[in-house]
């Protein structure tokens, strides 16, 4: 099968990006041909994958979103001129003309309602929201899903599905719930030396009950919340740490915070991270308490860990989790004191090599060959529905 997988970015980082480039390399093992059509490559594709990057186009956020789309376009056609059509187009960001979209960001508009511009003042946030982008890229979703040629929509959670089926009433045969899969070799319970080693890099003696948060763009993944809640636990736990992981263009602005709750010296400050694998092996409990994640990949990958999660019903992962088996699920808008009461009930139980290697056992029923798998046989739906239309126009 010849594959065209599309999105701005090939890279490592980041949950559609880290899916895109699992999905390639499991194509590719599979055996089928694989182009990648992207604006910038980060990371190295696997061999046998082919890339179609596109020339740098500085203009801004809109005018990028609309020249990439484009591009796409004339790139994907010039490729099937040389070398004969896809079977399958699949687009992982707004674009359109593909045969398969998938749904990553999960519905904008609920976006925008739950999560956009949580770090911005209240008055601002509103403005933010109905700025002619953040319009025109809730309108280009609509056109893509409710046009006479909609795609195959896949989602990453039922509630992200249930979202778009209620919202744009996309028909229930083209809509494919196909859950994230996660590297199991990369992600997995740290042997002792492992976790001795991450601990001490990070600072942290044995006795410290190390809570792990890990996210871009700290607002909508619920830092505050989580500096709240340390700031509440701090004063019967006086072990407790909390490792800060990821990027967030106000950092200055979440350490201020955590000076006035008085928890500037629990906190670890870990910015970018190259090896997420390492902190899951350094922490006694991950937290999420996310105001929005269509399915925040770090929830699998913390419990492939074996490390207990605690998140969000708004996070479409936690659908995977049963309460107290696997975590806690906490409701939105979240109360710092059901935070750090979920944690401390975790952090009486870690480390428990028995409970890593039943979360670990749990993730494990959702490898990245399967999530490629319910792919293809989505794929697969596609070329069916082509032959079909074929067969009824002649």
């Amino acid at each position: 099968m010849r594959v065209c997988l599309v999105f701005k970015r090939f890279s490592e980082n980041g949950g559609s990006e880290r899916q895109m480039s699992l999905l390639a390399r499991e194509l590719v093992h599979a055996g089928h041909q694989v182009d990648v059509f992207c604006r910038s490559v980060q990371t190295e594709p696997e061999p046998g994958v082919r890339l179609h990057r596109m020339p740098r186009v500085p203009l801004g956020s809109f005018s990028e979103l609309v020249v990439f789309s484009a591009w796409v376009r004339r790139a994907v056609e010039r490729v099937e001129r040389r070398d004969g059509s896809f079977d399958v187009t699949h687009a992982f960001g707004r674009t359109r003309g593909q045969s398969v979209y998938r749904v990553g960001g999960g519905c904008h508009p609920t976006y925008l309602a739950h999560a956009h511009a949580l770090d911005r003042p209240t008055w601002l946030r509103r403005w933010l929201r109905r700025t002619p982008f953040q319009r025109w890229k809730a309108r280009l979703e609509q056109r893509t899903l409710t046009g006479s040629q909609s795609p195959h929509v896949i989602t990453n959670s039922e509630m992200v599905r249930d979202d778009l089926s209620f919202r744009y009433g996309v028909s229930g045969d083209r809509l494919h719930v196909v859950r994230n899969g996660v590297d199991l070799k990369r992600f997995r319970p740290a042997t002792e030396l492992e976790r001795q080693r991450s601990r001490e890099s990070l600072g942290l003696d044995p006795e410290h009950h190390a809570v792990l948060f890990l996210g871009s763009g700290y607002a909508r993944k619920g830092l505050e919340a989580t500096l709240r809640a340390a700031a509440l636990l701090a004063t019967r736990d006086p072990q407790l740490r909390l490792l800060v992981g990821g990027r967030d263009k106000r950092s200055d602005q979440w350490r201020a915070l955590a000076r006035k709750l008085g928890v500037a010296d629990r906190m670890h400050w870990l910015g970018s991270v190259a090896r997420p694998e390492e902190l899951y092996w350094a922490a006694d409990c991950y937290t999420l308490p996310t105001t929005y994640d269509p399915s925040a990949n770090s929830t699998l990958e913390a419990l492939a860990s074996g490390v207990p999660v605690v998140t969000t019903t708004m996070n479409g992962a936690s659908e995977i989790l049963v309460e107290g088996e696997h975590g806690s699920v906490i409701t939105t808008p979240v109360s710092p004191h059901e935070l750090a009461k979920a944690w401390e009930r975790w952090l009486q139980r870690m480390p428990d090599a028995a409970l890593a290697q039943s979360l670990s056992a749990h993730a494990g029923g959702y490898p990245a060959h399967a999530s490629a798998h319910a792919m293809i046989d989505v794929y697969e739906r596609v070329r069916r529905d082509r032959a079909e239309r074929t067969q009824s126009t002649t």
